[in-house]
């Protein structure tokens, strides 16, 4: 999808709407059943690594950072200028 910071974008379950707030990037998402990994000394084969990208939800004010792009979940609204 490629989104970049300035991006609009919806929320299609909730209707909410959010500012891109910085570029697509790598991120490795840790979950609580990767925490017992961790735990055990095995932390190199713990999470998944995945697409994130920061955002300002406008509706609440919200930022949120890292946040996991899933595709089917979001729409761009509107893309920001080069």
């Amino acid at each position: 999808m490629g989104l970049k910071k300035g991006d609009l974008i919806r929320f299609k379950k909730t209707g909410h709407y959010a500012t891109v707030i910085r570029d697509e990037y790598i991120h490795r998402f840790i979950e609580a059943e990767d925490l017992d990994m961790i735990a055990c000394g095995m932390g190199h084969l713990a999470g998944i690594y995945g697409t994130a990208i920061d955002i300002h939800i406008t509706n609440t004010g919200e930022i949120r950072k890292p946040y996991q792009v899933n595709h089917k979940l979001i729409e761009v609204v509107s893309k920001s200028r080069p």
